[in-house]
């Protein structure tokens, strides 16, 4: 079975340009514009998130605790465009493998996901 990076960000041009530098680099991707719709979706076939924190609805803080209570652990990667020590520290409370501020680098970006993906 294939397995995908599942990108949640309600941003579209970041879901497009992560989708572009992921697809160029043969790393299959679903995207969603929210921890809502994601929330809809079968993720059997995730192997990674790329999770935004700042988003209408479910933010990406409570999605991942959500997963973690779940019981799912896969590698989370956040990315966010606001951040400081305390959400940083309850987000990595919370399980999550990376923390990257927007806009990051894709090399860094990249890096992290072979990590995660190997390890899977």
């Amino acid at each position: 079975m294939d397995r995908f990076v599942y990108i949640v960000d309600d941003d579209e041009a970041v879901r497009d340009s992560l989708r572009l530098l992921l697809e160029s680099n043969d790393i299959e991707i679903r995207d969603y514009r929210s921890a809502d719709d994601f929330l809809q979706a079968d993720a059997a076939d995730m192997a990674c998130l790329l999770l935004d924190l700042h988003m209408p609805g479910t933010s990406g803080l409570e999605l991942l605790r959500l997963l973690r209570a779940r019981g799912m652990m896969l590698p989370v990667i956040v990315v966010s465009g606001r951040r400081d020590g305390a959400l940083d520290a309850d987000v990595r409370a919370a399980g999550a493998t990376a923390i990257l501020s927007k806009p990051f680098d894709d090399k860094v970006l990249l890096e992290l996901l072979q990590k995660a993906l190997m390890a899977e």
